[in-house]
């Protein structure tokens, strides 16, 4: 597994990774974050030189791609698929306030170029059918 990234180097990376996907036609970005807890079993794991302290959270983004090919597709795929990309930061108890302001600020950058989704052809198939239903 790839170590954690700085939380600056994390910005940089969300920034481009998010400026990638919104240039292509479809993609997507999962972010998630994690609350890291103090468990008997995990300090004991943990490097020394490691930066985890309790109550820490883990942030981490990827985009949609699979590095697991689909078993059902014929397994010859002529198009070469790109890696996926994971990042991922500790992020400290002392400074979350800091980091969730310029989190939402790179956040709120990347989706700029998104379009809003059109729902008019699902309130076209609801109004068509009419709600009721008919025995026979």
């Amino acid at each position: 597994m790839a170590p954690h990234l700085s939380n600056d180097e994390f910005f940089s990376s969300l920034s481009t990774l998010l400026s990638t996907v919104s240039q292509k036609s479809r993609g997507s970005v999962y972010l998630s974050q994690k609350r890291l807890s103090s468990s008997p079993s995990n300090s004991s794991s943990t490097e020394e030189g490691s930066s985890f302290v309790p109550g820490s959270i883990l942030i981490r983004a990827t985009d949609g791609k699979t590095s697991n090919p689909n078993p059902k597709s014929g397994g010859d795929s002529s198009k070469a698929k790109a890696a996926k990309v994971k990042i991922s930061t500790i992020v400290a108890p002392n400074d979350l306030e800091a980091f969730y302001a310029r989190y939402a600020e790179v956040c709120k950058a990347g989706m700029v170029g998104l379009k809003k989704r059109d729902r008019k052809k699902g309130k076209a198939k609801g109004k068509a059918q009419g709600g009721k239903v008919v025995k026979s």
